[in-house]
């Protein structure tokens, strides 16, 4: 009786497991009890294969599971602009773990762990401000140009330079420059200063609930994190495949050479002529491939895809390792060719498959900066130094909160001398 007890039991947990709770979603790889497919990840560490896998199994959306929780994946660039884009309100929720976001950052507060009327005041702010700064203008340039400066200058100073420790120093100095106002003099307003003035704006309307204490020191980690990992070590990758490549920084000097003509520094008003540099740049974006898994989103209201009838609050992501590793857009997609990014005559070539910064309502606010920082200090600093390194860096990639590489020291000679 007991043996024929514990044999129900299974079946109809089996039963459960393996059919009745994947139903209503769209189809996907099978999942090991407790585990889901976190192994299948995790064998395939940082996970691009697995994802890449079950993507030309299943198609372009298909759920996985962590553990016991079901995550839609949406992983071709097409069916990302149908959805998250065209239709973005549907798809802006943020899932996440609630007990860990309560303990790290006091509740549901910033930018990133928050959501509804909430989230989109304070990262309609956060984008306004931004603007303010001088996002794409000539301020923000300037900006930049001060930690160039200070950077190139350590280079020049060190026998063997730490990248990642230097790309750290240079990129958290931008942040620290918008969100605090260091290096600048005392009448530039910074970030913080500008909240709290908009803060003083806001009392005795409805919008006074979003501004407290908790939420602007929630939405200040938010802006450093973010732009500190993702910029600093895409230019750490930038250092690693160029050194890999040394074909390709020969190319970036001969551009350099012939348009530049001097040793005088790199502008964003060179960008249009420096097509190669812009090439390397977006290769690296690419190739890097920070977050192999997207952040979680989660959907807000019922939506419809392949047929399936997705709830809301269901876990929804991206998946734009997936896009930026797409064979059919990008052919040989592990293997690092800026040359890819170019037409036949030598003009960049645009793709939108190009997403690093993700799509949608949840994409990064900081994607101008972001933008502006690659650009000018990949292009400063080879127009400066030719980079060596008596160890070629390897380009197997470590997990934390992105990709990161593995340790590594380069040696730099100047060009101009």
């Amino acid at each position: 009786m007991l043996f024929l007890i514990l044999t129900t039991l299974l079946f109809i947990w089996t039963f459960y497991d393996l059919y009745w709770k994947r139903r209503n979603f769209p189809p996907g790889p099978t999942p090991l009890p407790l585990f889901g497919n976190l192994l299948e990840v995790y064998y395939n560490c940082p996970g691009y294969e697995a994802f890449r896998k079950w993507n030309k199994q299943y198609g372009s959306i298909y759920t996985y599971w962590i553990s016991t929780l079901p995550v839609v994946s949406i992983s071709d660039y097409e069916t990302l602009k149908e959805t998250m884009i065209k239709d973005g309100e549907k798809y802006a929720g943020r899932w996440f773990f609630a007990d860990f976001v309560k303990d790290f950052k006091g509740g549901e507060y910033g930018i990133v762990n928050s959501e509804g009327d909430l989230w989109r005041d304070q990262r309609r702010l956060t984008l306004h401000t931004l603007r303010d700064f001088g996002m794409g203008k000539n301020i923000m340039e300037e900006r930049v140009m001060v930690e160039v400066d200070f950077l190139l200058e350590r280079m020049a100073a060190q026998k063997d330079i730490s990248v990642q420790n230097e790309m750290d120093i240079a990129v958290g100095s931008v942040i620290n420059g918008i969100l605090f106002g260091y290096r600048f003099d005392e009448s530039s307003e910074d970030f913080v200063e500008s909240y709290l003035k908009e803060w003083e704006r806001r009392k005795g309307t409805r919008q006074e609930e979003y501004f407290f204490e908790r939420q602007l020191e929630a939405l200040v980690f938010d802006v450093w994190s973010a732009g500190m990992e993702t910029t600093s070590n895409t230019l750490t990758w930038a250092i690693v495949y160029i050194l890999n490549h040394p074909e390709v920084q020969q190319k970036i000097h001969e551009e350099l050479d012939r348009v530049i003509q001097s040793d005088r520094k790199i502008t964003m008003a060179d960008k249009n002529s420096l097509t190669y540099v812009n090439a390397v740049v977006s290769e690296v974006q690419r190739l890097a491939n920070l977050l192999p898994q997207n952040l979680f989103r989660q959907t807000t209201e019922e939506v419809t895809l392949n047929g399936y009838k997705i709830p809301a609050g269901t876990i929804i992501v991206p998946q734009i390792s997936c896009v930026l590793y797409d064979e059919k857009v990008f052919p040989e997609p592990y293997k690092f060719k800026p040359e890819r990014f170019l037409n036949k005559d030598g003009s960049l070539k645009v793709f939108p498959e190009l997403v690093p910064f993700s799509v949608g309502k949840r994409q990064c606010p900081g994607e101008g900066l972001a933008r502006v920082e690659l650009y000018l200090f990949v292009a400063n600093i080879f127009q400066k130094f030719r980079l060596s390194a008596k160890k070629l860096p390897s380009i197997e990639k470590s997990m934390s909160v992105v990709v990161i590489a593995k340790p590594f020291t380069c040696q730099a000679e100047e060009r101009h001398q």
